[in-house]
């Protein structure tokens, strides 16, 4: 068994699991490696002249930051070029894919580019394409990062691959003085209708990550309208008071499961919930410990899963 990990460059959250998984897969011994698509198609024609527009384009952007690593272009917009939490995994540019190669893709990718037998598609996030037959394959494996993304169309097992990456030298807390101010994280919360019509601190979606966390360590508060995000337990974790802000229409119950804790992180800013994340915000850390040492495991599952559902060795 083989493995081809479809990400996009390590600027997110998604891609950034995705490639934990390629490490992991590695560390047990098998052959593993990301491909870093540009565009998904079926049509091989039409996939490999998009995807060399693509390497160029990508070869021109690394190239400009190489030579001009302190420019406000390097700094805001391609820090994943420089800034890699991943390291050490293998990249292919043009991967070969045979009978024994399963292809992971994420659920954003439409199709099977890589025209791969075996195919896994992992929901990192809710099923983006819920009546559209055609974004998938019948023959899929569906897992999903959370239990708050299990579809009962695609995955009716529930099948579940949590992966964890997180560096603990970057994400703590350096303050433990005065705080003021807030700051805010928009991402996939982005064409919500209940947007600020004015931010009294910065939006920190496209800072670097060293950045995210000087600003975090200084400001009392974090407001984030993309309600599926980590940055709320990294925010809790530089002793900024993460707010998750609702929805319209919705409560803290849409987005939390009665079993699920979640320590750290309010859900709405009633006295209630800021005092719930103000004293089970020393949790936030062994929480993250515990994940990472579930890493294994959870991998092996999924190999398991995989040898069922495709019948193999």
């Amino acid at each position: 068994m083989k493995f081809v990990i479809v990400s996009g460059t390590q600027t997110g959250g998604g891609p950034i699991v995705l490639c934990k998984l390629a490490q992991v897969l590695q560390k047990q011994g098998y052959d593993t490696a990301v491909f870093n698509m540009g565009i998904s198609s079926d049509d091989r024609k039409k996939f490999y002249y998009y995807y060399v527009k693509y390497l160029l384009r990508e070869f021109i952007k690394i190239l400009f930051i190489k030579i001009f690593p302190h420019s406000n272009f390097a700094k805001y917009h391609y820090q994943g070029y420089v800034y890699i939490p991943v390291k050490g995994i293998k990249r292919r540019y043009l991967p070969w894919v045979d009978d024994d190669t399963i292809v992971v893709y994420p659920e954003v990718s439409s199709g099977n580019p890589l025209h791969a037998k075996y195919v896994v598609r992992w929901l990192l996030y809710y099923n983006r394409r819920p009546n559209d037959d055609t974004w998938y394959s019948p023959n899929d494996l569906f897992v999903s990062y959370r239990e708050q993304f299990f579809d009962s169309k695609l995955n009716p097992n529930n099948n579940l691959l949590k992966i964890f990456h997180f560096d603990q030298n970057l994400y703590k807390r350096t303050n433990y003085g005065d705080r003021k101010g807030v700051c805010y994280f928009i991402r996939k919360g982005k064409t919500r209708p209940d947007l600020p019509k004015k931010y009294d601190g910065p939006i920190l979606d496209d800072f670097p990550e060293t950045e995210k966390v000087k600003i975090l360590n200084q400001c009392e508060r974090c407001y984030l309208y993309d309600t599926q995000t980590f940055y709320a337990s990294i925010a809790a974790l530089c002793g900024c008071i993460p707010i998750v802000v609702p929805e319209p229409g919705k409560t803290k119950k849409d987005y939390v499961k009665d079993d699920d804790y979640i320590p750290g992180v309010a859900y709405g800013d009633t006295p209630e919930e800021i005092d719930y994340a103000v004293q089970t915000c020393d949790a936030v850390a062994q929480g993250i410990a515990d994940q990472l040492h579930e890493n294994d495991a959870n991998v092996s599952n999924f190999i398991e899963t995989c040898k069922q559902y495709f019948h193999l060795t």
